[in-house]
């Protein structure tokens, strides 16, 4: 199977600056986003730590195997896997180290969502609301499930889809790298169909856009995807732009 990646962030129409940080490497099939907190431009600091850790981590181990494992090594999960849970627990250590090195970075942290694209098959790895979607079909699929207050009350029932969308806690995650020593990072594998479209986006997105509204842009672009990208960026942009905008999307094909 081979892959064509595409990324592209945008501000918003509410935020000073952007506190999101993206990566996508073909050559070693990974796409990544980072969707940071905390004053004082912290938050930029986080995500970007968070891609340039992992991705590093990514390219170090493909290249060298003799590499010392820097985690406990876990026989459930895919080496793919492995690779980034260990890659987002790498990030994590660093990040908490810069906040012991300066005070003023205290409160920092980030989402991440990571996709490691190996022949037919995505491994996909996340912690806080950052997500990963499929569409296949001509249907889009919601891959990850977010680590968020709100999903906590969408899952239980008490608040709806849309109530969900405008609540006033849609940003509070119960995850996220910065946020102390153990992480649980959840692990997705989905075999990959040629004409996949794989979309890793900041909330920014679906915060913004409903999944029909989603869907409908998909629909139309699917052909292209890199304006199905900027597309997205526009629709969450005219939806009110309340946050940064991320989007990687990735398409299989033979």
């Amino acid at each position: 199977m081979n892959y064509s990646f595409f990324g592209i962030t945008d501000v918003g129409q509410k935020r000073s600056h952007n506190e999101d940080a993206f990566l996508y490497d073909e050559s070693h099939g990974l796409a990544v986003v980072a969707d940071g907190m905390g004053g004082h431009a912290a938050g930029e600091i986080a995500s970007g730590i968070a891609v340039e850790v992992i991705s590093e981590f990514i390219r170090t181990m493909d290249k060298d195997g003799e590499v010392t494992w820097p985690f406990d090594y876990n026989n459930e999960f895919s080496f793919e896997a492995n690779l980034l849970i260990a890659g987002i627990n790498l990030a994590n250590d660093k990040i908490l180290q810069k906040v012991e090195e300066n005070n003023k970075l205290k409160g920092m942290g980030t989402t991440v969502v990571a996709g490691l694209f190996k022949g037919e098959k995505v491994t996909i790895a996340h912690i806080g609301d950052s997500r990963a979607y499929y569409f296949r079909n001509g249907k889009l699929n919601l891959i990850t499930e977010d680590h968020s207050w709100v999903n906590e009350q969408l899952k239980k029932g008490i608040i709806s889809e849309e109530q969900a969308r405008e609540h006033p806690f849609k940003n509070v995650v119960t995850q996220a790298l910065g946020s102390g020593e153990k992480l649980f990072v959840d692990i997705d594998e989905v075999k990959v169909a040629s004409d996949d479209i794989f979309l890793f986006c900041s909330d920014g997105v679906n915060s913004m856009l409903s999944y029909e509204e989603m869907q409908g842009i998909f629909e139309k672009f699917n052909g292209d995807i890199e304006q199905l990208g900027k597309k997205l960026i526009e629709g969450a942009n005219q939806a009110g732009g309340d946050d940064n905008i991320t989007v990687v999307i990735v398409r299989a094909y033979e």
